[in-house]
């Protein structure tokens, strides 16, 4: 398939069925605006997350990567009133501009931040399981130990998912601790007996699984 064809693709799915609303949009200029890294997710891979979100009928989701909260936002409204978001975030500047944005968006009751580092936080989660769903969207070289998490704290026929598993390309000739930390998260998240599982082809590459046992 040549590029060209694949962006009038994704432009057709985005006019089609993608609305970044006035919320949204105001999140995205503001981690601009304050130098946060525009990082966050694509208005197409942020519907395709709150579609998955509703799909397996989450209530209670885990994310390791709040940002400014565009994500959590996505999420956040993809849940029933009563619903629970748990957000990580190692930043605490970033933390307090996500809080910020989830008051504005009126989701407050429904999101929590938690600030610190991942793998620091996930273990005070552990009693508030068995979760629905766990978004991946942190430091690439702890993917695997957060995949390790989630086949533990994720009820049966619940989901992880996981952001930039293609890694712009890197997958194919790792170099770094990320590049080697994405690679090892696919091969675990393919092999592991827990999980049925592939990589959805959309921005960055997607990873969705979802635990059998």
């Amino acid at each position: 398939m040549s590029q060209n064809l694949t962006q009038r693709y994704s432009a057709y799915v985005n006019e089609l069925f993608v609305r970044e609303d006035e919320t949204l949009r105001h999140v995205r200029q503001q981690t601009v605006a304050r130098g946060i890294p525009l990082i966050s997710l694509e208005p197409n891979e942020a519907k395709l997350l709150q579609m998955l979100v509703r799909l397996c009928g989450a209530e209670r989701v885990v994310e390791v990567g709040t940002l400014a909260g565009y994500s959590g936002i996505c999420i956040a409204r993809a849940l029933p009133a009563h619903g629970k978001l748990f957000t990580i975030e190692v930043s605490s500047v970033h933390a307090e501009v996500a809080r910020a944005h989830f008051e504005d968006a009126g989701l407050a009751d429904k999101v929590t931040v938690m600030q610190g580092a991942g793998m620091d936080v996930l273990p005070n989660l552990a009693s508030k399981g068995p979760f629905d769903l766990m978004f991946i969207d942190a430091d690439k070289a702890s993917y695997h130990s957060y995949l390790e998490w989630a086949a533990q704290n994720l009820r049966v026929g619940g989901g992880v998912v996981a952001d930039n598993v293609f890694w712009q390309g890197y997958i194919f000739d790792p170099k770094t601790e990320d590049d080697h930390g994405v690679v090892k998260f696919n091969q675990s998240l393919a092999q592991h007996p827990q999980f049925d599982s592939t990589i959805i082809e959309v921005g960055d590459g997607i990873a969705l699984g979802v635990k059998t046992g």
